[in-house]
């Protein structure tokens, strides 16, 4: 799987381990669509003033840019996107706003074969990028952010590193304080060779919860760390059976003490979505119960407004084995007991969807952003959904 079509960080870090820090231009680039867009992320701050991001394959000639796109209440408009000086690529992999006129991006930027950690403030008009500090010589990306002011951010991702027994990727933590990012190392799982964060929540200026995924040679287990406003500390998640990966690619905390996490686990059967949640003491698993004859589930957001008020979203039904996506976006809420899968409109004959990410202003209130299109991630378009406590209604970006 193509990196930047993958918002979790086992691809990107893989991806950087195998060198690939700059996505080749495609073969059939010149004869792609013009359109080619996956939405990865969004945020609101109201249902007229909605910003979100993602991805252009088609952009930097087929070797993929970052996309924006705001919402008016009515339709989405393509916003320009500003990278730093003598960049060759890049990607926006999600977004948290306090206002509609001060949002910010991250993501990664291409320049040359290396990779470089990429933080965008959006003012409601104009981007103003930035390049956050990381461990020198290392490619960087960040994929999860999270806003509580204006000058109160955190965002996380990957790194790789080189150590004795080669390259290994570790993950990073970055801190806005309104005028610059300063690094924070969370800690690294000892004895793992992949490991990253992919989303954060902070419920509190002082605390926060990230998400990810850590392997080593033996094991592999999905990895939670905690921040209080001057360290990062590892959390005891639940455990996963032996013979399955997993990752948690979607978090949020509706307080210090109610969180829930999303993503996935894989076994030789398929893929299986995967559910954490939090309750100030403990992890615990609990089960989506999707319908008979679902395959292969996968839970990429999810958004609570309250311990008992949570929206989930991702994709299921698709064929592992094929390059690109070819599954359908699917969606299930939370009552702090169980969960109930909600219908989502079918793509339509012939068409693919997926949800990546969705965020909410109150429990019937939400929007949930990815990509509509026939199956494949170069020639797709970016698709919305709208949930209103009862049903979603589909919209198509741009």
């Amino acid at each position: 799987m193509n990196k930047r079509t993958a918002a979790s960080a086992l691809a990107a870090a893989a991806a950087m381990l195998c060198g690939t820090a700059a996505a080749a231009t495609p073969a059939s680039a010149a004869a792609a669509p013009p359109t080619a867009h996956r939405l990865l992320g969004v945020s609101c701050a109201s249902a007229k003033q909605c910003l979100a991001v993602g991805q252009d394959q088609n952009a930097f000639k087929g070797a993929g840019g970052p996309l924006a796109e705001t919402w008016n209440g009515t339709t989405w408009r393509t916003v320009a996107v500003r990278l730093p000086s003598g960049a060759t690529g890049g990607i926006l992999g999600n977004v948290s706003c306090v206002t509609a006129t001060r949002c910010v991006a991250v993501g990664f930027y291409d320049k040359g074969s290396s990779q470089f950690a990429l933080a965008d403030v959006w003012n409601g008009a104009t981007w103003t990028p930035a390049q956050p500090p990381a461990p020198g010589g290392q490619n960087t990306a960040l994929s999860g952010v999270a806003c509580r002011s204006a000058a109160n951010c955190v965002a996380v991702g990957a790194y790789t590193r080189n150590t004795s027994g080669g390259p290994t990727s570790a993950p990073l933590a970055e801190t806005w304080n309104g005028r610059k990012w300063t690094q924070v190392r969370p800690p690294v799982p000892g004895g793992s060779i992949l490991s990253g964060l992919d989303a954060v929540s902070c419920p509190a200026t002082s605390r926060c919860v990230a998400t990810g995924i850590v392997l080593s040679n033996k094991t592999s287990a999905v990895l939670i760390e905690s921040w209080n406003g001057r360290a990062w500390s590892a959390m005891k998640a639940a455990a996963l059976p032996a013979t399955t990966i997993g990752e948690l690619t979607g978090v949020s905390c509706s307080s210090a003490s109610a969180c829930t996490a999303v993503g996935y686990e894989s076994s030789p059967k398929g893929l299986a979505s995967l559910v954490q949640t939090w309750n100030g003491r403990s992890w615990r698993i609990t089960t989506v119960p999707w319908p008979k004859g679902t395959s292969n589930e996968l839970l990429s957001g999810v958004w609570c407004a309250a311990a008992n008020r949570c929206v989930a979203v991702g994709t299921v039904d698709s064929n592992l084995s094929a390059a690109s996506n070819t599954g359908k976006a699917a969606a299930a809420t939370w009552n702090g007991k169980t969960w109930a899968v909600t219908g989502v409109p079918a793509p339509g004959k012939g068409k693919s969807s997926l949800f990546e990410k969705v965020t909410c202003l109150g429990p019937a209130d939400c929007v949930a952003v990815g990509q509509l299109g026939p199956a494949g991630s170069t020639n797709g378009t970016g698709l919305s959904g709208f949930w209103n406590g009862t049903s979603w209604r589909l919209v198509s970006a741009r």
